[in-house]
């Protein structure tokens, strides 16, 4: 028994189960022991997760910064947290529920983002404000392929939401009806990637100013 060991199978529970489920009971019974020996490794349920997010964030982890410019970097950066978010939904809820202090990775992906922002000479605040708007975009999509079964069989969410609207009058709608008789073109398109380079676009915006 071990607390890394502990905090890998809670990850595999909650991956199964959902992070609700996943109960210290729960954990203790796939390592074929008592709830009662978990608390020589971890304090709490609470703890736990934190310890959770903190070993997934760091197999998460992004890559050297060397030759990749800002905007590529946002681009790194939303593709590991979406990869992170899609394999363990279950982070889309422990994210929101863990509070300071954060382990070391959590602490290094904040640095990495943070420098990653350095070139468009933003101010501190400003820098935070974009990388926690970048992290709403990804979690955000993460939610809306995780919950849209079409969309978690590869369907763009974009062309799942108009074949839903398409039989509905929305004659009283003009704009609306007008976006839906326009479908989008055939073929495939990188919608995760098109709307963070609208955010990233007003990041730009607000460098230069």
């Amino acid at each position: 028994m071990s607390r890394e060991k502990i905090v890998t199978t809670a990850i595999g529970v909650a991956d199964e189960v959902g992070l609700e489920a996943m109960t210290m009971k729960r954990v203790a019974e796939r390592l074929g022991t008592g709830a009662m020996s978990l608390y020589r490794h971890v304090a709490d349920k609470d703890e736990l997760i934190e310890a959770m997010v903190e070993q997934v964030t760091g197999d998460y982890a992004y890559p050297g910064r060397s030759g990749i410019g800002w905007r590529e970097a946002m681009h790194v950066l939303a593709r590991q947290d979406w990869a992170a978010f899609l394999a363990h939904p279950w982070l889309l809820t422990a994210t929101a529920t863990v509070t300071p202090p954060f382990g070391a990775a959590s602490l290094a992906a904040m640095e990495w983002a943070l420098s990653a922002l350095d070139e468009l000479k933003l101010a501190p605040h400003a820098a935070a404000r974009a990388v926690m708007t970048i992290n709403n975009y990804v979690q955000g999509s993460a939610r809306v392929v995780v919950g849209d079964r079409q969309a978690e069989a590869g369907e763009d969410p974009g062309r799942a939401w108009q074949q839903r609207l398409s039989d509905v009058d929305l004659h009283a709608f003009p704009r609306l009806n007008r976006l839906i008789s326009h479908p989008l073109p055939a073929g495939e398109r990188d919608w995760f990637a098109e709307g963070l380079d609208v955010i990233l676009d007003g990041i730009e915006a607000r460098g230069r100013s």
